[in-house]
């Protein structure tokens, strides 16, 4: 029965070598510390690694959403008191003399009233004795001198009132999650965005969950309508054909590794830190967690990581570039940096395994792989001893 106990022990003792050799292939939520450092420094890395310092938190507190104002301009357009195509406008007529020109079938003597007319598709309307005028893409005073001189010839003194009576050219159309959407007029003074969404009878649902869309020509831009409210810069003037959207967009992060919780996380707060964001999750698993390997996965326009890591380059069409944000818990200025770390829509926060941890998997599989192996050379040698 010897051999057979010699068998066994060997069989063991390999079984544990290939263990041992395996180790890489444990059971793990994600990759190490290590593997994300060394990743970095691979010629064709997919994403730049960024040690989150004091500097770096406080530099990306500054940072905001590219500002309405510079995506649009914030200064107000005069279009809005210029006639369009499809407006209705009347033209009222006034002489010096009661038997003037437009006298006849009028019911104030040297005066006339010309029915509203929409202006064509040609940008004219007409006006008795004076023709076709152009009007579209201007004034209604330069339309008025227009049609003065046209009727200074045949008329005494002629003096012309136009007045655009319903404005259908010069609109911004409103939708999404407002009370009442529709097209709404611009008056020669110009509306700015909240003035537009008010007017449309304001949100209909709560603030943080919507973000404003606008589209102006082939551009589009959106932030976050708590953004809009908070910043007054972002509250741009509106031109006309804008489309301002409403739009329903709830924020959340995803954690992911050795935290207390693996979850998505929906958040109300209109800045939410780093540090509140783990705490919804529980905070770091003590057993698991490598404090130094906190890590947030993000895309960043590669302006913005340049400053950071000046040879970063955009892999994504849209000028973005991934990024890996890594706050080390170890030093204890770490905490004040989870202060300062701002979260964003869609963040992923992936906590790594402590090396510890590793090792403990690693015995706890070598212990159930050796453990029925000793069990059986136990048996073995009573076996043994029965025989004797």
């Amino acid at each position: 029965m010897r051999p057979l106990i010699r068998f066994l022990l060997l069989s063991g003792t390999a079984s544990s070598l290939l263990v041992l050799s395996s180790c890489t292939g444990l059971p793990s939520s994600g990759p190490s510390a290590g593997t994300i450092q060394s990743g970095s420094k691979a010629a064709e890395t997919p994403y730049v690694l960024i040690p989150v310092s004091q500097a770096v938190a406080d530099s990306l507190a500054r940072v905001q959403e590219r500002p309405l104002s510079a995506a649009f301009g914030a200064a107000r357009r005069q279009s809005s008191s210029r006639i369009g195509v499809g407006d209705a406008v009347t033209v009222s007529i006034w002489e010096a003399s009661e038997n003037g020109l437009f006298s006849a079938g009028s019911s104030q003597q040297g005066s006339a009233q010309i029915p509203v007319q929409l202006v064509s598709e040609n940008g004219t309307i007409s006006v008795p004795y004076a023709g076709t005028i152009k009007v579209a893409g201007q004034s209604p005073e330069a339309v008025k001198v227009t049609i003065e001189k046209a009727l200074s010839r045949m008329a005494v003194e002629p003096q012309v009132l136009v007045n655009v009576v319903k404005n259908n050219s010069n609109t911004v159309t409103v939708t999404g999650e407002v009370a009442a959407s529709g097209r709404i007029p611009l008056t020669p003074g110009g509306e700015r965005l909240l003035d537009i969404i008010a007017t449309a009878g304001g949100p209909r649902m709560e603030l943080h969950q919507l973000a404003v869309q606008i589209t102006r020509g082939v551009k589009t831009e959106t932030i976050p309508m708590e953004q809009l409210i908070s910043d007054p810069r972002e509250n741009i003037y509106v031109q006309s054909n804008d489309v301002v959207t409403l739009i329903r967009q709830p924020r959340s992060f995803t954690v992911f590794g050795a935290a207390n919780a693996n979850a998505s996380v929906q958040f109300d707060e209109s800045q939410l830190y780093l540090n509140q964001g783990l705490a919804k999750v529980g905070g770091l698993n003590d057993e698991r967690a490598n404090a130094k390997g906190v890590f947030v996965y993000r895309q960043e326009p590669v302006e913005l990581v340049r400053a950071f890591a000046p040879n970063a380059r955009s892999v994504h069409g849209d000028g973005t570039v991934n990024v890996i944000y890594q706050v080390d818990l170890k030093d204890p200025s770490g905490f004040f940096i989870l202060k300062n770390f701002k979260i964003k829509n869609r963040d992923l926060i992936y906590i790594a395994n402590s090396s510890l941890a590793e090792i403990r998997k690693f015995s706890t599989l070598v212990s159930t792989t050796v453990a029925p192996v000793a069990q059986g050379a136990s048996f073995a040698s009573n076996i043994n001893d029965l025989s004797k």
